[in-house]
């Protein structure tokens, strides 16, 4: 930690956002090498006892008391512990009111939250139902269960209803088993087939005092086993940054090549919100932006635009289009590329952050493509297409590319 620490703060002062590699590893016989440092890959340290599983889940029990008076409690132990029947553990102190309440109510609920209720989890860990109405010093909503005796927070947006089993005593903690009877999940979190998109619920980690959200999707599961190579693990440092924004600037890829997974109405609207943010000559905002859903639409477009042949792969796509009628007069009305360029580069770099794909296909200024996007949409005179995004769930297929060259920086 103090290495991080070190390396960070010399990184701040030296204008450096960007995680520097902390090692330069040669492989030789399976021999590694450093440059510069004295830390040595795989070179482990005892820390002895500690709870060291990274990150822990950052959950909310809902009890009642034998009063029937409604409680919550944070829970950072707790975990899927079987499958048929699926069931959840939480391990609880003596010392909790809730430990109480589930041992005599034989029921609790487990209420996940998203990032933007951090202030609730923390007020629900750091105090007692001993000693507070915790429902009613935050404002939360308790509902019946419908299937159990517990209460859960309507304002969370999943909630999982559990039949107290078994519990086991462990010594400083009484781990309880409940029995999965039924989930519920908001509406606006699930996708098409009604599983629920990560993204959209931002759920809460924990780790070490602190609270996080949960990190960029990487990977599905089993694609990358055909990456198994069987030759020595070297870590790589250099494409890890402090800067969440500079990762996804740099990760930020053109793609090409799309799963059958449909993107959210609600996805769609974080995309056009970052694109709404983006800056703007006299603040005109000279955009306008068509979602496209339709099947034979995308298709029409995929088999009439040289580039844009992937439309065919996905089910929705984002047209960017200038308004002139928003663009002002004739001196400065050449701006409308520039503002529309901008939005659409901060739409695919929304895109990446989110685990989506997505790509610039041109249509201005190109005047049969543009007559093509503009027909199929029935676009009003005043609307000029610049581009035709399409978007979806990438297949991995496509990667970044290192465009760096030191060439194009010209000092002076």
């Amino acid at each position: 930690m103090v290495l991080l620490l070190t390396i960070l703060l010399t990184n701040k002062e030296n204008g450096i956002n960007r995680f520097t590699p902390l090692q330069k590893f040669k492989s030789a016989n399976s021999q590694y090498t450093t440059s510069d440092t004295s830390v040595v890959p795989f070179q482990k340290k005892s820390l002895g006892v500690r709870s060291a599983i990274y990150p822990k889940p950052a959950l909310v029990i809902g009890s009642y008391d034998k009063e029937g008076k409604p409680n919550i409690m944070t829970a950072a132990w707790i975990g899927i512990c079987n499958s048929d029947p699926l069931s959840i553990s939480v391990s609880m102190r003596p010392a909790t009111y809730s430990y109480g309440n589930v041992t005599e109510s034989k029921a609790f609920t487990v209420n996940i939250p998203s990032s933007e209720l951090i202030k609730y989890v923390d007020y629900a860990g750091r105090l007692s139902g001993k000693d507070v109405d915790k429902f009613k010093e935050t404002g939360l909503t308790p509902v019946k269960s419908e299937f159990v005796n517990a209460p859960y927070i309507k304002e969370f947006p999943i909630v999982i209803e559990c039949e107290l089993t078994e519990y086991h005593d462990l010594g400083s903690h009484r781990q309880f088993i409940g029995k999965v009877i039924d989930v519920k999940a908001d509406k606006a979190i699930l996708d098409a087939s009604d599983r629920v998109d990560v993204n959209l619920l931002e759920p809460l980690i924990y780790a070490d005092g602190n609270y996080y959200e949960t990190g960029r999707w990487i990977a599905k599961t089993g694609e990358s086993l055909n990456k198994i190579d069987g030759k020595p693990f070297v870590p790589d440092y250099s494409r890890r940054y402090a800067n969440e924004v500079l990762e996804v600037i740099h990760n930020r890829k053109s793609v090409r090549h799309f799963t059958d997974q449909p993107v959210s109405k609600e996805q769609i609207e974080v995309l056009l919100r970052a694109g709404m943010a983006a800056p703007t000559a006299a603040n005109r905002q000279p955009w306008v932006f068509y979602v496209v859903t339709k099947r034979e639409t995308l298709d029409a477009l995929g088999e009439q635009l040289p580039y844009a042949k992937m439309l065919s792969q996905v089910k929705t796509a984002i047209v960017v289009c200038g308004d002139m009628e928003k663009a002002g007069n004739l001196i400065d009305k050449g701006y409308w590329v520039q503002d529309c360029a901008a939005a659409t580069e901060n739409i695919l770099l929304a895109a990446e952050s989110m685990g989506l794909g997505a790509v610039w296909t041109a249509s201005y200024p190109y005047d049969d493509r543009t007559r093509v996007v503009s027909q199929e949409l029935n676009l009003p005179e005043e609307h000029i297409p610049l581009n035709v995004i399409p978007v979806g769930y990438p297949t991995g297929e496509d990667v970044p590319k290192n465009k760096w060259k030191k060439e194009n920086i010209i000092w002076q």
